[in-house]
């Protein structure tokens, strides 16, 4: 999948995308390659078989490739109604930086909003905040760890 007017080279980068990078919003990903980005950020590891269900019964999902090698990766679940909620946004240490994790970002929430989805929340971690509100979330007023965004 090809992106149109969003696909730049991250402003603070000074490194290009790579040449062969693809989107794609298969849920039939390897759960190998799933647990190995992960893996990459020091998250703990999830067995394959469960890592296929999750990704089977999320509503959204999003992988960034270099050729073979995924690079980024997120996914959202929820009722395709009322709700959604991101998970595991990542993108490998190696390219980070570039903007891949703005472009995974743009597509899922391109995908959920093709739901008309009126909340999509996340949970973000210290210091993550910042990149989530390009996007439109904001912190909970009351003070909740989870983030949203909602669209009237």
């Amino acid at each position: 999948m090809v992106l149109s007017g969003i696909w730049k080279r991250y402003e603070n980068s000074k490194e290009p995308l790579p040449p062969n990078l693809f989107f794609s919003h298969n849920k039939e990903v390897p759960p190998e390659d799933v647990q190995e980005i992960c893996a990459s950020v020091g998250w703990s590891r999830r067995e394959p078989a469960l890592i296929t269900r999750a990704l089977q019964n999320s509503v959204a999902v999003v992988s960034a490739w270099d050729d073979k090698i995924m690079i980024g990766f997120a996914r959202a679940t929820g009722d395709k109604v009322f709700n959604a909620t991101i998970w595991d946004v990542v993108v490998r240490p190696s390219h980070q930086r570039r903007g891949i994790g703005m472009l995974v970002m743009h597509e899922l929430l391109k995908e959920l909003d093709t739901y008309e989805i009126p909340l999509v929340t996340l949970y973000a971690d210290p210091g993550t905040d910042g990149f989530y509100r390009r996007f439109g979330f904001m912190a909970d007023p009351s003070g909740v760890r989870g983030m949203f965004r909602e669209k009237l």
